[in-house]
C-alpha cells in the first residue's frame, strides 16, 4: 500500500539528484582502504567536445598533490551550515578547462547547522540528541560547482599561507577520491552543460563522534539543504535522513526542468517472462538551458539506445561505474539523457528509450510477478503529470494481460497475443499485469468491474500451507495386530488448496458495493471501468482503472490460519486491503500528492476510508473503534528492532523518511496509522449528529477537493485551506478561522496526548455541579485539544457533560448536570487520538 508514496520519493530525489549523491556517499567514506591504489596522473587540462567524455574527465581528477596547503581557521557558510578547517592540510582537486570542482581535508575541523524548521531540529535532536548539527570531524571532501574554490582560496591567500608538494597526502585521498567521483561527476555534468547552472555544494565528513555523514546544500533539489548518514538495520541498508529543508533566502526556481505531455510504452513479452521494450517521451521544456534530462528507470533494464524520433543518437547516463552488486545495493533506477543543445524554455521534443531485461518473475503454477510496478518504463522524474497514455503489448497466449486504460487491437497470432490500451482521460502513472488468469465480471451498470484471478497459489503460500499442515489423526487399523500391520496403505494425507478463482464474485461483490459506498462521499466513480488483478505478495496497489490485490484476499480465513498469517494481518486483508485499493481510485488516480511531504494525505484518506466501509458491513462488530484503537497502541509502542515508537520517529509529512535505522517501518505505521486518525479527528469535528445527513460536511468537503484538484497535485497547505472552508465554529479554536492549530500539531508534529481526570461532585438544588482538572501529558505545554468528557451514573448510563478545551498541562472546567456522575469517562466515543 505504501508503494504511492515511496514512489513520490524516489521521484522526488531522482529529481534533485539526492541519490546519486545521497544514498552512498558517507558509506564510501573510508573504501579506499581495502580498494586498489590509483594514479595521481594529472587530469587533463582541456574540456571535452562530448558528454561522456567530460564525465570520465570528472572521474580521473585526483588531489593536487604539488600544491597542499596548511590551512588555518579557514571557514564556509552555505545557508544555515556553518563549516571551519580549524587547522590542518588542504588540497584541491586537479583543475579541468580551468575550472576546480573539489577540495579534501585532513585535520581538525567543525561543522554546525540549526534548522529554522522545529520538525527538522526535532529530526536532528533524534539521531544526534540535540536540535541542532555540532560535530567535530577529522576528515572532508568537498565537491561544488559554485565558487567554493575561490572562497578557501582567497582566505588562504590572505592568511598567507603556501602551497607544498606533499604527494603523501594527494594519495592518501586519491582512492576516495575515485570512488566517490562517478556520482558527483554527473550532478556537476548538469552545471556545466547548462546555461543556467544552479550552485551545487557537498561535503562528506568523517567524525569520531557520529561516523560518516552527508552535507549537502544544492540548489537543483527542491528541498536544497540535506544532512544524513547510511545506515545498516536489521541487514537492510538505509539511509538516515537528519535533516531536508529549503534555503531561507527565496530559493531559486527549482521547479522541474522538463515536464512530460505523453507516453507511448511498446513491451514485448517473451515466454521466459523477460521484457523488451520502448518508450517514446513527448516532453517539454520548463526553464531555458538544460540539457540533461533526468527519467526513471528500472536498473533491471539495461537501456540499449536513446535516441530523438528522427533516430539521432543521444548520450545517456544509466547506472555508471557500478557493479551489479552495487546497483542492486544502492536501488539505483536513474537515467540521464543529454540532449544535443540546450533547451529553449517551452521546447517540445521527443526521446525514444529502448530497454531490455527482467522485471517480471515467475511465483509458481501460472503466476507472475510485475516487481518493478512503477519503473517497467522510462519517465520522467519530479512532480507527478496527468499525461495521457497509449500502452502496446505483445507477450504469451497462456497468460491473460491487463493494463491502466481502455482496451483495443486485441488480436491473437499463433503464441502471442497483442493489444493497445489508451488512457481516455489523463493519468499520473501506468501500470500492467499478467497471469493464467480466469476473469468475472462483478456488479452491474457503472463501472463495469472486472476480476481477475488464478487458479492456482503461487509456491510460496503452497509451501507454507504444506509446512503447517497438520494431518488429521487416523483411527488405528482393528486387523493391524493380526496382519503385522495395516493391510493396505495409502499416500500421506495433503493440506487442502483452495483456488484464489473460486472467490471472485464474492470478492468482486465486495468491490462494487464499496465503489457504491464510496460514491457517495467521494462523488461517481471517475473511470468507466475497473480491473482487479491478483498478484503474489502481501500488499496491494491502486492504479487508475486497475487493482492489485494480494493473493491473501482470495483465501478463506481458515487458509490464511493455516498458512501462518496473523490475526491482524488476516483481518487487514479482509477488512481494509480490497477497499483502501479502491479508494485510490479518487484518493491517488484522480488528487494525487504534490510531493514526498504530502503523500500522507491520499494514503490515509483511502485508508480511513476502507475503514468506514468495512464499518458499515458489520456495525456491530465495531470494526472503526477496534481499527483505531490498533493504530493508537502501535503508534505508541516502540516495533523490534527499534530504538523509539513510531510517533517518535516524525510527524505524517516526512512521508518515506520516517523509515530509518532507529524506526525500520514507522512510515507504514504513522502514515496509515495516525494518517487515519487525523482524517477521523477532523470527520468527527464536521459531524452534526442531530442533522439529517451527520457527514453532509465532510462529503462537501472531500468532493470539492476532488473538483478543485482534478488530475492535478495537492499539498498539505492545500488541504489545510480546504478544510478551512469547511470548518465549523467550534473547530475555530484560536478564533481566527484557522486550522493551523490542528495542523501544527498533528500533521507537521508529534506526540500523543495522555488525559487523566480529577473531579469533584456538588448538589446545588436539584443539579449536581461537577468541577475539576484535565490533565494533558506528553505533548507540548501549548498543545491544544477538544475533550469531550462524559459522566457515567449506575448502573453504567453514561452522560456527555461537555467539552474541554485544553490549554496546558492542567485545564479547569466546570459542568452542571441533573444526575451525579460517579465516575467519568475521557472521549469514549474515540473522537480524539489520545492515551487514557
Amino acid at each position: 500500500m505504501g508503494w504511492r508514496g515511496w514512489k513520490l520519493w524516489r521521484r522526488t530525489a531522482l529529481a534533485g539528484l539526492v541519490w546519486i549523491v545521497a544514498s552512498s556517499l558517507a558509506s564510501d567514506f573510508f573504501a579506499f582502504q581495502s580498494t586498489q591504489k590509483v594514479s595521481t596522473a594529472t587530469a587533463p587540462q582541456s574540456l571535452p567536445a562530448d558528454a561522456r567524455a567530460i564525465y570520465q574527465a570528472l572521474n580521473e581528477l585526483r588531489p593536487d598533490g604539488t600544491r597542499v596547503y596548511t590551512v588555518h581557521q579557514i571557514a564556509l557558510r552555505r545557508d544555515v551550515v556553518n563549516l571551519t578547517f580549524v587547522e590542518g592540510k588542504l588540497a584541491f582537486l586537479q583543475p579541468l578547462d580551468g575550472r576546480i570542482t573539489g577540495a579534501v581535508f585532513t585535520g581538525e575541523g567543525r561543522v554546525f547547522a540549526t534548522p529554522r524548521d522545529r520538525g527538522e531540529r526535532q529530526s536532528l535532536a533524534q539521531f544526534l540528541g540535540l536540535p541542532m548539527l555540532d560535530v567535530g570531524f577529522s576528515k572532508v571532501i568537498l565537491r561544488f560547482t559554485d565558487d567554493t574554490a575561490g572562497e578557501i582560496q582567497r582566505q588562504i591567500d590572505s592568511a598567507g599561507a603556501r602551497p607544498e608538494s606533499d604527494p603523501e597526502f594527494a594519495a592518501e585521498w586519491a582512492n576516495v577520491t575515485a570512488n566517490l567521483n562517478p556520482w558527483h561527476s554527473l550532478r556537476i555534468l548538469f552545471d556545466w552543460l547548462s546555461t543556467d547552472p544552479r550552485p551545487y555544494f557537498y561535503a562528506g565528513f568523517a567524525s569520531s563522534a557520529v561516523g560518516a555523514f552527508d552535507v549537502l546544500v544544492d540548489d537543483r533539489r527542491p528541498e536544497q539543504v540535506l544532512i544524513g548518514q547510511p545506515r545498516f538495520s536489521g541487514g537492510a541498508r538505509l539511509y538516515d535522513i537528519w535533516a531536508s529543508f529549503p534555503v531561507g533566502s527565496s530559493p531559486p526556481n527549482t521547479g522541474d526542468a522538463f515536464a512530460p505531455l505523453d507516453y507511448r510504452v511498446d513491451t514485448d513479452i517473451a515466454p521466459d517472462l523477460s521484457l523488451e521494450g520502448k518508450t517514446l517521451l513527448h516532453i517539454k521544456a520548463l526553464r531555458v538551458g538544460e540539457r540533461m534530462v533526468a527519467l526513471e528507470l528500472s536498473r533491471n533494464l539495461g537501456v540499449e539506445t536513446v535516441k530523438t524520433d528522427d533516430g539521432r543518437p543521444l548520450a545517456y547516463f544509466q547506472n555508471e561505474d557500478l557493479s551489479r552488486r552495487e546497483i542492486l545495493r544502492r536501488g539505483n533506477d536513474s537515467l540521464l539523457v543529454v540532449l544535443p543543445a540546450a533547451a529553449k524554455a517551452g521546447e517540445e521534443f521527443r526521446i525514444e528509450v529502448a530497454y531490455r531485461g527482467s522485471v517480471i518473475s515467475d511465483a509458481g503454477n501460472g503466476i507472475a510477478f510485475v516487481g518493478e510496478r512503477g519503473a517497467w518504463y522510462a519517465h520522467a522524474t519530479g512532480e507527478e503529470q496527468f499525461v495521457p497514455f497509449d500502452l502496446r503489448f505483445r507477450w504469451p497466449r497462456r497468460y491473460t494481460l491487463v493494463a491502466t486504460g481502455a482496451k483495443s487491437e486485441a488480436a491473437e497470432e499463433g503464441d502471442t497475443k497483442h493489444a493497445r490500451w489508451k488512457s481516455e482521460v489523463p493519468f499520473a502513472v501506468a501500470g500492467f499485469n499478467l497471469g493464467e488468469y480466469k476473469a468475472e465480471t462483478a456488479g452491474a451498470g457503472r463501472p463495469q468491474i472486472e476480476i481477475y484471478a488464478n487458479s492456482q497459489l503461487e509456491d510460496a503460500i503452497r509451501e507454507r500451507l504444506r509446512k503447517n499442515f497438520t494431518p488429521p489423526a487416523v483411527p488405528p487399523n482393528p486387523s493391524s495386530s493380526t496382519l503385522g500391520g495395516n493391510a493396505l496403505t495409502s499416500a500421506a494425507p495433503e493440506p487442502l488448496i483452495p483456488r484464489p478463482s473460486d472467490v471472485m464474485k464474492q470478492l468482486g461483490g465486495e468491490i462494487a458495493d464499496s465503489i457504491q459506498f464510496f460514491e457517495r462521499l467521494d462523488g461517481p466513480f471517475p473511470f468507466d471501468h475497473l480491473d482487479v488483478s491478483q498478484i503474489p505478495g502481501n500488499f496491494g496497489q491502486g492504479w487508475p482503472e486497475l487493482l492489485y490485490l494480494s493473493t491473501l484476499a482470495f483465501l478463506p480465513p481458515e487458509t490464511e490460519k493455516q498458512a501462518g498469517i496473523g490475526e491482524r494481518a488476516q483481518q487487514a486483508a479482509r477488512e481494509i486491503l480490497p477497499f483502501h485499493e479502491a479508494a485510490h481510485q479518487w484518493w491517488g488516480n484522480v488528487v494525487v500528492s504534490a510531493n514526498y511531504r504530502d503523500s500522507w494525505i491520499e494514503e490515509s484518506m483511502a485508508n480511513y476510508l476502507s475503514l468506514l466501509y468495512s464499518d458499515s458491513k458489520k456495525p456491530g462488530a465495531h470494526r472503526l473503534h477496534d481499527w483505531l484503537e490498533h493504530f493508537r497502541d502501535a503508534l505508541i509502542t516502540k516495533a523490534p528492532g527499534a530504538t523509539l515508537s513510531a510517533d517518535e520517529a516524525g510527524p505524517l509529512t516526512f512521508g518515506p523518511r520516517l523509515n530509518s535505522s532507529r524506526t525500520p517501518n514507522a512510515y507504514e505505521t504513522v502514515t496509515y496509522g495516525k494518517g487515519a486518525w487525523v482524517i477521523h479527528m477532523l470527520r468527527e469535528m464536521m459531524r452534526e449528529p442531530a442533522a439529517k445527513d451527520p457527514d453532509a460536511r465532510f462529503r462537501e468537503m472531500l468532493q470539492s477537493i476532488l473538483t478543485d484538484y482534478h488530475f492535478r497535485p495537492l499539498t498539505t497547505a492545500q488541504f489545510q485551506r480546504a478544510i478551512e472552508s469547511h470548518m465549523t465554529a467550534s473547530m475555530d479554536l484560536e478564533g481566527n478561522h484557522s486550522m493551523a492549530w490542528f495542523f501544527e500539531q498533528w500533521v507537521r508534529g508529534t506526540g500523543i496526548p495522555h488525559y487523566k481526570v480529577e473531579f469533584q461532585v456538588k448538589p446545588r438544588g436539584q443539579e449536581f455541579v461537577v468541577t475539576g482538572k484535565l490533565k494533558q501529558t506528553g505533548v507540548s505545554d501549548i498543545f491544544t485539544a477538544a475533550v469531550p468528557l462524559y459522566g457515567v451514573r449506575p448502573p453504567g448510563k453514561r452522560q456527555r457533560l461537555g467539552v474541554v478545551v485544553t490549554t496546558g498541562p492542567e485545564t479547569r472546567f466546570h459542568f452542571v448536570t441533573r444526575t451525579r456522575p460517579s465516575r467519568i469517562l475521557i472521549d469514549p466515543d474515540l473522537t480524539v487520538l489520545h492515551v487514557d
